[in-house]
């Protein structure tokens, strides 16, 4: 066995019933496992759903791959999946578009669920390329990957370009973009404590966005270089 490979995790004694079970059915135990403490079974649960094509359980065991949630960290291997969990994503999203062409009746929520999807794993893949997880650091490619999860409608990637410009973190400085990137994920629900200044006029796409600017807070949180996601959210900060 190689040395940088992964030590694959398995139950102590994986029961007759576990092997009945759908891979829906793994993937929700995965998450289960997860939430009840039980990293090792979780991991082992995530990777056969992830082995069987599901986008979310590829996602969830590369960042359990990165992690090492119940197995070696990984990241290399996290990468792939990531990737994989991407291109699945992305798939489905256009079996969507052509369904809509087509006049098939499709879930909206699917729908949502798979862009939201698509866009963090993208998202994902630029904190790996921002830290040099598991692949070669390249602040400017993890720039366009929170760029394009971004308009995807992810808020974390929104501020993360944000960060990025504001910091010229694999690129120039640009308070104008960076102060449109953060005006973007604040309207998705993300707080901007300290940050007033993304409303003066002068930071505004067209020079004023119609709206007051917001009085300073008496205290500003640094912000994290990463805001990786735990398996189920966000962090908490």
């Amino acid at each position: 066995m190689r040395s940088g490979s992964t030590i694959k995790a398995r139950p102590n004694q994986p029961s007759a019933s576990t092997q009945d079970l759908t891979s829906e059915d793994h993937l929700a135990k995965g998450i289960a496992s997860h939430e009840s403490g039980n990293f090792k079974e979780s991991t082992y649960h995530l990777r056969i759903a992830a082995k069987a094509n599901l986008p979310t359980a590829m996602l969830l065991y590369a960042l359990a791959c990165r992690h090492g949630w119940g197995m070696r960290p990984n990241p290399g291997e996290g990468v792939q999946w990531l990737r994989r969990a991407a291109d699945c994503a992305s798939l489905e999203i256009a079996d969507d578009e052509d369904g809509k062409k087509e006049g098939k009746v499709t879930d909206v929520q699917q729908q949502k669920a798979r862009r939201a999807q698509f866009a963090l794993s993208i998202y994902e893949l630029g904190v790996s390329h921002m830290n040099g997880w598991g692949i070669e650091q390249d602040k400017a490619l993890a720039l366009r990957c929170f760029e394009i999860a971004g308009n995807w409608g992810d808020a974390d990637a929104m501020a993360e370009a944000g960060f990025c410009y504001t910091q010229g973190a694999g690129c120039k400085k640009d308070l104008m973009k960076a102060a449109k990137w953060y005006r973007m994920a604040e309207a998705k629900g993300m707080s901007m404590v300290g940050n007033s200044w993304i409303y003066k006029p002068k930071y505004a796409d067209d020079g004023g966005d119609g709206r007051k600017e917001k009085p300073p807070t008496p205290e500003k949180k640094p912000r994290d270089k990463s805001r990786t996601r735990t398996i189920f959210g966000r962090k908490k900060s």
